[in-house]
This record gives structure tokens, sequence and C-alpha cells, in this order.
């Protein structure tokens, strides 16, 4: 529940148990106004809700306002692709839309398993994001008109030349994000690599001791 919300509906219950206390009871009104206060801090603080990404507070994360609105806009920035790609006409300009959306929906299922690199991906939210979302929904409008001058068309073709481009900067920015988890991978490789070459290279016949004998 947003601030606005909860800040009103707890102003309306500390007014409804001021009227109560102390117009219909007749109490003091120094302590009807006391209590009227705990009551608006204490339906502040229970109208709150923990919004949580991976499992972690947002409230707990650097910047989890920022971070909580960033994915909200995120998650609209998709719907608003997914939307356009299923009204596409044209089939090819249709499978880049939807192989966008999909990237793009990876992408937030990952940062949302990770949310200590979504930081990281603020400019893939911020702008190619939302520059796909934008482009996928102007090229809707243009279609919807129905028109075939000169410049709808070359707009139309221009928009379908972009989103390839836009493809490869989300598997490029994917790519980035998940850059730790391939090194890591990489590591492991290696070291089996060393492993297997080592064992394949000892002497025939020798026999092996156990690692630690």
């Amino acid at each position: 529940m947003k601030e606005t919300g909860r800040m009103l509906l707890s102003v309306l219950a500390a007014a409804v148990t001021f009227l109560i206390l102390f117009l219909a009871a007749g109490w003091n009104l120094i302590v009807s106004a006391a209590l009227c206060v705990g009551v608006y801090f204490g339906f502040f603080l229970l109208l709150k809700t923990d919004r949580k990404i991976g499992g972690i507070a947002v409230d707990d994360l650097p910047g989890g306002e920022v971070t909580g609105e960033l994915l909200a806009e995120a998650k609209k920035d998709l719907a608003e692709i997914r939307r356009a790609g299923k009204q596409i006409a044209d089939a090819f300009v249709r499978d880049d839309a939807e192989r966008l959306y999909a990237t793009g929906q990876r992408i937030l299922s990952y940062l949302e398993e990770n949310p200590e690199k979504i930081k990281r991906a603020r400019r893939f939210f911020t702008y190619y994001l939302d520059t796909a979302a934008r482009l996928l929904s102007r090229y809707l409008d243009f279609q919807e008109t129905g028109l075939r001058t000169e410049e709808v068309t070359g707009i139309l073709d221009r928009t379908a030349r972009a989103l390839p481009v836009l493809n490869r900067t989300f598997e490029k920015q994917f790519t980035r994000l998940m850059a730790g988890e391939l090194m890591d991978v990489e590591a492991d490789i290696s070291l089996l690599e060393k492993t297997v070459q080592m064992e394949e290279g000892w002497p025939m016949g020798e026999k092996r001791t156990e690692e630690g004998e």
C-alpha cells in the first residue's frame, strides 16, 4: 500500500476513535487525543506491506524504494512489449518483439533472484527496456492507422531494423549481469581439465595413494 493511502486510512481511524471517545463516550479531551495519536501510528504500521525481492525485504536493500520502483516500471514495460508483440501484423517484427519480451522476462526473473545486482541493471531498465516498449507501442499505433504514406512506412521500416539491435543489446546486458556466474563456471571447467590431465599423466603401473595419506 502506498504511503498516501496508509496515511489517509490511519487519519480516518484516528478521527473515528476521537469521535467515539470524546463525543460519544465523553472521555477527557487530552486522553482522547493521546489515544488517537496511538491509533494513528498503530494503523500506519499495521498497514505497511513488506515488499520482498528474492526473499529480501525491499527496505533492507540499498536504495530499496528506488529498486522497487525500477522493478515495477520494468514489469509495465515488459507488459507493453508483450501486448504490442501479440498485435503486430508483420511476422518478422512480431518474432523480434516476442524475443525481446522473452529475454527481458528472463533478465527480470534473474534479478529478482539476485537483487544485489539490480543496481547494475539501472541503464537496462531506464533506457533499453523503456526504449523497446516505446518503439513497439508507437509501431502498433502507426500500424493501426492503416496509413501507407512514405513517412509512416519509413518509420515502420526503421523500427523493424532497430529491433534486432535491441535484441542483441538485451542479450549482452544479460551476459554482463551473469559475468560472475560465467567466471565461476570457467574456473570449474579449467580445474576439471587440469585434474583430468593430472590423472591421465600418472605413469603406468605406479600405484596412486589416496589424497591425504
